[in-house]
């Protein structure tokens, strides 16, 4: 459109070239200044975002438990998202921050609601080996307090109250509002009670906000694996309801409100944060995410329905890794954010097990190798029981081919004689599918395992496999699956027709493909399974006296 008015302007000028005051020019000048700011001034409006400037970091460089200011007086991070609005800064006095160092990690305490800033992890590291840092480059801190519906944050002034201990006091009108802090550095957690005095009608409630930055590198999976290098919100609510939703597939956004909540997590594959509530309120979630933006974030929200002279809220914050053990020491209930799916129980029984193997043999590869074998051995009197049934097709094996001759032009009377045939030999032609439905649990839960417990990640096995949470660099493990997948299937009875058999013949190759992006530690796991089975297989269908005769079909 521009474009076309500049070309319009260049007509007429090429007309009244004697003089460049001529009253159409003019006109034409004004026409394309008065369009081009009334565009300008419509982008503006429809995407402020495009216009917010980034505030300057501070230059000063504070000891520890030095507050100092920030530069950033008037900094501003805007979301919209449907009929949700993100919680925002825009203060109008020097944020202060108050800086914790630990053997753990360190971050900042901003005046800004109190909210956590800077937070890195001094012993884990990502896969790049850069120290992971939490809602890093965002404006807003983690667990930053505001007054619900205010797009300012609360301006505490902070005082340390003893080791890692931190009281912020704030007046607003004639309420009066004050926040303990408790950092705890061996298990990552903050332990928070905030108090309101002096509240009137005006007051509505508290919001908590968690931030976090949108990892570029984070990835959806392969078919199987779809929560493979992902980022998700996590909700615990009425009472033990679990619902996660990854952040990283989500092509529309997202915009959801929850009620009656008591955990509110914002996580990535293997960290966390998170807000546990502790108060006699219930809190509503609120989750946004919207498309483009280089942040997503949830916020935790007290709605007040009467007003008490004095008031208190309490919960505990949590910014760390996924681990069983420290979540549970940071609170009995906060294990909950590690979500295991459906077979989570197995999930963390395989867990358990797996630290159980890794304490004395040092590796996690052999570790799951022995898991491995300690699942083989406990299925196997079912697989001794589908040898036998494997036993018995073998035997009825020229029979079956004789009906499947004799009927190859009628399948329905095809199958109807082959199941009877199998019924008056007693061969149950399911028995060599038990084994591996029971183990499909345990395939499932340890994907789970593999994908969200911190114990796993970064771990090394052997030579090229560095990682085994992440795929196999070389994919050698997925090839060597895929053969004694292959193997497996040829030495193995089977009921089905030809043709079906010949289809069957694919299903390797195309496990082996879905099997490309997922763990290295979960590939290791069912190429030794396969490769044990077939062992097992070879065994126990062994049998020297054994001569299998061709009976005559009956006529």
């Amino acid at each position: 459109m521009v474009q076309t008015l500049f070309k319009s302007v260049g007509v007429i000028m090429n007309k009244n070239e004697n003089s460049f005051l001529d009253p159409k020019t003019l006109i034409a000048v004004v026409l394309v200044a008065g369009l081009w700011f009334g565009w300008q001034s419509y982008l503006t409006k429809k995407y402020p975002q495009a216009n917010v400037v980034k505030s300057q970091s501070t230059e000063t460089t504070p000891t520890a438990g030095q507050l100092v200011p920030s530069k950033n007086s008037e900094a501003v991070n805007t979301m919209k998202q449907g009929t949700g609005t993100t919680v925002l800064i825009a203060a109008t006095t020097d944020e202060k921050k108050q800086i914790v160092s630990s053997p753990e990690g360190n971050f900042e305490i901003s005046s800004y609601g109190m909210g956590i800033k800077n937070l890195k992890l001094i012993k884990y590291t990502r896969r790049d080996q850069s120290h992971i840092e939490f809602a890093k480059g965002l404006e807003q801190g983690l667990f930053e307090l505001h007054l619900l519906d205010d797009p300012h944050p609360i301006n505490f002034h902070i005082e340390p109250a003893g080791e890692n201990t931190f009281i912020g006091t704030a007046q607003v009108g004639n309420m009066k509002i004050s926040r303990t802090l408790v950092y705890t550095p061996e298990t990552f957690s903050f332990k928070n009670t905030v108090s309101i005095l002096g509240a009137d009608a005006s007051f509505k409630g508290l919001s908590i906000i968690i931030p976090e930055k949108i990892e570029t590198s984070a990835s959806s999976g392969s078919f199987l694996a779809g929560n493979v290098e992902h980022q998700e919100f996590l909700i615990s609510h009425d009472g033990n309801k679990v619902d996660s939703t990854n952040v990283t597939s989500s092509k529309e956004g997202i915009d959801k409100t929850q009620g009656l909540v008591s955990i509110l997590s914002v996580s990535s594959q293997y960290f966390a944060s998170a807000v546990i509530d502790k108060s006699e309120i219930a809190p509503e979630a609120h989750l946004l995410a919207k498309t483009g933006e280089t942040f997503f974030q949830g916020i935790l929200s007290y709605k007040i329905s009467s007003i008490k002279e004095k008031m208190d809220f309490t919960f505990v914050a949590y910014s760390g890794p996924k681990s069983h053990e420290i979540l549970e020491k940071a609170d009995p209930d906060l294990g909950g954010i590690i979500d295991l799916g459906f077979f989570g129980v197995i999930g963390r029984i395989l867990l358990v097990i797996l630290k159980w193997f890794n304490s004395f043999l040092g590796n996690w590869g052999y570790s799951i190798i022995a898991l491995t074998l300690l699942v083989r051995a406990l299925v196997m009197p079912f697989n001794v029981a589908s040898y036998k049934s494997m036993k018995k097709m073998q035997k009825i094996q020229p029979m079956m081919q004789a009906v499947r001759e004799r009927y190859k032009d009628d399948p329905a009377t095809q199958q109807k004689e082959t199941m009877a045939l199998m019924k008056s030999e007693k061969v149950n032609p399911l028995g060599g599918c038990l084994p591996m439905l029971l183990q499909m649990p345990i395939f499932f839960a340890l994907f789970r395992t593999l994908g969200q417990s911190i114990d796993l990640y970064q771990a090394p096995f052997i030579w090229w496999i560095h990682d085994l949470s992440m795929k196999d660099p070389y994919y050698v493990l997925p090839a060597l699956m895929g053969i004694t997948l292959f193997i497996q299937q040829k030495i193995t009875p089977s009921t089905m027709d030809p043709q079906q058999a010949k289809v069957m013949q694919f299903m390797p190759i195309m496990f082996t493909f879905f099997m490309i992006s997922l763990p290295s530690g979960l590939t290791l796991y069912t190429f030794i399974s396969t490769l044990f089975g077939i062992l097992q297989q070879r065994f126990f269908m062994r049998d020297r006296h054994l001569v299998v005769k061709a009976r005559e079909a009956k006529a």
